[in-house]
């Protein structure tokens, strides 16, 4: 089997509040498989330029505050005593690139992020715009929670075939999963358009998924389901809603230089709209402008300022 990297380091963006629960519940999933560790973050919202130059020790005693609060229900959560491997940090600035920079400085394996409603709300924590950007922008797999969240483990995992990508690192990545997790795996091809299946594309390559999982000892179920005049995503969606895995996985893409956020309409309706958790793979793009950008950004250096 083609090997794919581990989950040692887990990174789980929390707001201070008890919804943090959530992305620690998750996290704690993969922890008691992979023995992760899992680093809790906070991101504060950046202070002015006046209150840096005048008030600096302002800005000190809000982090020290901040941590504090989270450390509180991280011992909530863990009954009183916070586990060796779960570290706290909490930093300022902008909300998505306080998250990506965190994610560079720890080197993370997964970025965990909860979407539910009451966050979405109160903290415009993630809109579908910056949803996008995180995933889009993530030097790792990020794990989306909107709906539905796994408490008891990852028993059934689900992949759509998108035959306008490559499905290597895709199929890889869910053999790891499912042999880590003792899981089944459902294969769904959607045919749009009336002819035989095993003249659709799409089919064909689902077939070699099955065939590829099966040699893995794996159970491997797939289905074909004709889309009626239905964009491919309400098809899946449906499908999502009628089976209730514990997790999607979906291959997202970054085809242009200029559209750093663009992830393709179909992975955006699938990740924004999934009952489910999607964990989301999202393959590199290196530029030689990229890197240069990087190297000189004056956000890395705010990150290594205000890591706590």
């Amino acid at each position: 089997m083609t090997q794919t990297p581990g989950i040692n380091k887990i990174l789980a963006p929390v707001p201070l509040s008890s919804d943090c629960k959530i992305a620690i519940q998750q996290a704690m999933i993969f922890h008691e498989v992979y023995g992760s560790e899992i680093i809790l973050l906070h991101v504060e919202t950046e202070f002015s330029l006046f209150h840096k130059l005048l008030r600096p020790g302002r800005l000190k005693k809000h982090i020290k505050r901040a941590k504090k609060k989270l450390k509180k229900y991280a011992k909530n959560y863990f009954g009183g005593n916070i586990p060796d491997f779960i570290s706290i940090h909490v930093s300022t600035g902008e909300l998505v690139q306080g998250i990506l920079l965190a994610a560079k400085k720890t080197e993370c394996d997964l970025i965990i992020i909860s979407k539910r409603e009451r966050i979405v709300s109160r903290f415009n924590f993630l809109k579908n715009e910056n949803a996008d950007k995180l995933i889009s922008g993530a030097v790792c797999p990020v794990l989306t929670i909107s709906g539905k969240h796994t408490e008891e483990g990852i028993k059934n995992i689900l992949i759509p075939v998108d035959i306008t990508k490559k499905i290597d690192s895709k199929v890889a990545r869910v053999k790891c999963l499912a042999k880590k997790f003792n899981a089944k795996v459902h294969v769904i091809s959607v045919l749009d358009l009336d002819i035989p299946p095993l003249k659709s594309l799409a089919y064909r390559k689902a077939l070699e998924i099955e065939t590829s999982i099966k040699k893995e000892g794996l159970e491997v179920n797939v289905e074909l389901i004709k889309a009626k005049n239905r964009p491919m995503h309400e098809v899946v969606l449906s499908h999502i809603h009628e089976l209730k895995p514990d997790l999607v996985l979906m291959m997202t893409h970054q085809e242009s230089i200029l559209f750093d956020n663009y992830i393709g309409k179909f992975a955006g309706e699938i990740i924004h709209r999934s009952e489910s958790p999607v964990f989301n793979l999202v393959p590199r793009k290196e530029t030689l402008t990229g890197n240069l950008l990087d190297s000189f950004s004056p956000e890395k250096k705010a990150w290594q300022e205000n890591y706590v």
